[in-house]
């Protein structure tokens, strides 16, 4: 009987680490004047070393892939890692935390249109309500009602959306994986692809943020430094491991629907320590995309 319990806490748990992501990342930005793609690269970074040097300790087996597999590794690396991490890190550096967990949290509605053409997956009438749910909810989030904040804020809601259509994609990556590959093995491998990237990016669009010496030059300051291996272990390494532990005890359509507590917990925390707040509608607007979600999910 405690096993049930035990699941829903350690989802629960993850789902308010991963709500730190947001708020960390806009402290780093706001506090320490770091560039956004440098904290995706340093934060990435980071969680893949981290994560090779776990599981090379524990259990070096977790470590070997197919040499066929690499180019898809490479490919869940850039799209879901690299991508991703860039359109929410830009998307927290502009516009309020809160906003841009919900727009990430559109993400499952996407999957479902993604699973249309790549995996046959038909869109039936409960996916048709959860879509709907999904779009009116965005609407009051991005205040489609409101030209000034639209003007204001477009850009970043952009990056928002485009953090929710790429994080749709993760699902359809990692079912792919997990048919082969153990969870940490995927992850491993997806981010350090992804960090490879990052680092390849930030030295095309920008070489003197990718240089060694600017690198280094971001863990300089003590607090920086100590707030880049935070957002690695605690929302990124920390919220994965409870939640891949909670998996062990529940079915993952009631850890999906207990993880909706995410953009919650992370107004919370950017109410907490920004001084952050949602207005009426964009609270309404976020309890439709979370109730789009649970629909999806039953």
């Amino acid at each position: 009987m405690r096993s049930p319990w035990i699941g829903t806490i350690s989802v629960l748990l993850a789902a308010s680490l991963f709500a730190t992501s947001g708020t960390i990342i806009k402290h780093l930005i706001q506090a320490y004047r770091l560039q956004p793609l440098t904290v995706a690269t340093v934060r990435m970074t980071l969680a893949a070393l981290m994560l090779f040097a776990v599981l090379g300790a524990l259990d070096r087996k977790l470590l070997r892939i197919q040499a066929r597999d690499v180019p898809f590794f490479l490919l869940f690396g850039l799209i879901c890692v690299t991508l991703f991490q860039a359109c929410w890190t830009y998307a927290v550096s502009l516009i309020d935390v809160g906003v841009a967990t919900v727009l990430n949290y559109t993400s499952p509605a996407w999957a479902v249109l993604f699973a249309w053409p790549l995996l046959g997956e038909r869109i039936n009438r409960q996916k048709g309500v959860a879509l709907l749910l999904t779009i009116a909810g965005v609407a009051l989030i991005v205040r489609i009602f409101d030209a000034h904040f639209l003007s204001l804020n477009v850009v970043g809601l952009l990056w928002g959306l485009a953090s929710g259509v790429l994080y749709g994609l993760y699902g359809i990556f990692i079912r792919r994986a997990l048919k082969r590959y153990s969870f940490w093995t995927t992850i491993t491998y997806a981010f350090a692809a992804g960090a490879l990237f990052l680092v390849a990016t930030q030295l095309v669009l920008s070489p003197v943020e990718a240089s060694p010496s600017r690198m280094v030059s971001a863990f300089a300051q003590p607090g920086a430094a100590l707030w880049l291996v935070i957002l690695a272990l605690v929302p990124t390494l920390g919220g994965h491991t409870l939640f891949a532990f909670g998996l062990r005890f529940l079915e993952a359509t009631v850890a999906t629907i207990l993880a909706t507590i995410e953009p919650v917990m992370a107004t919370l925390w950017a109410a907490l320590f920004l001084g952050e707040s949602l207005t009426w509608p964009q609270l309404i607007g976020g309890a439709l995309v979370i109730a789009g979600v649970i629909a999806l999910q039953r």
